[in-house]
């Protein structure tokens, strides 16, 4: 379908099994969250990451400061707006939001990334666009918002799953593609492969405690008489990797 060479495909297939027998080893054992994040994303990630041999630098930086910059606020603000929490051992964000979904957020734009290079972008340049710069400021500018609101009057941060997901996501989505269109094409095998993978781990982190949504959504379904949102499945696997691949290009690899 995606017409892999077999080395990759090889490859693709290790990652898959690795997925479903850690996911397996979770379910059986129930580590921590925090260990379960390293148990399930750090091998696979990191193999990925030396497969490639250009891409390594630009995909580091960009996803270090994206986890340093942009995950704080948004975390700080889905866990005011209820949209999910998870079971935490370490200091909170100003007491409120869960320190290790910032490693969770890491391993989400590393390894998408990683995955996105070397099966589909080809891993042709090291080289950062000079149009990082603006990215970080947007980002700068957001968790300035984001901990000013929260210190003046977190009432006006209460934003719906659905609301924050259309500010964070489908406005920048639509823009992006809007201007590089060709992306679309590239972006369906990552897309298709982390849904699953979120898909499956978070239904784990769900049945043995790790993870929970407590809030209100657009589509609630129950799964072992458990909440687990529609909306969780459209916004964060259907859109926000291919968000991530489109910033990634317009910012970071493409845009010089």
């Amino acid at each position: 379908m995606f017409n892999l060479p077999q080395k990759k495909l090889r490859r693709l297939l290790m990652l898959v099994v690795y997925i479903i027998l850690s996911c397996l080893f979770v379910y059986i054992f129930k580590p921590v969250y925090l260990l379960s994040i390293l148990i399930v994303l750090l091998p696979p990630s990191l193999a990925n990451f030396f497969w490639l041999k250009k891409s390594r630098g630009k995909i580091l930086w960009f996803s270090l400061l994206t986890t340093l910059i942009f995950a704080p606020p948004v975390e700080l603000t889905a866990r005011l707006a209820n949209a999910w929490d998870v079971q935490s051992i370490l200091p909170r964000i100003l007491g409120i939001a869960p320190t290790e979904n910032l490693l969770f957020a890491f391993f989400n734009f590393f390894w998408v990334l990683c995955f996105y290079e070397y099966f589909s972008d080809g891993d042709t340049s090291a080289k950062i666009s000079p149009r990082l710069r603006w990215l970080v400021l947007g980002y700068c500018l957001l968790a300035a918002t984001i901990f000013s609101l929260f210190f003046i009057n977190q009432e006006l941060m209460a934003l719906n799953y659905a609301t924050l997901a259309v500010i964070i996501l489908l406005v920048p989505g639509i823009i992006i593609f809007s201007l590089k269109p060709l992306l679309l094409k590239k972006i369906g095998l990552t897309t298709i492969f982390f849904a699953l993978l979120f898909f499956m781990y978070e239904v784990v982190s769900m049945l043995i405690g790790s993870w929970w949504w407590p809030g209100n959504y657009l589509l609630p379904i129950k799964i072992f008489g458990l909440i687990f949102p529609l909306d969780d499945v459209i916004i964060w696997y259907l859109i926000s990797t291919p968000v991530l691949i489109g910033g990634y290009e317009f910012f970071v690899d493409d845009g010089h």
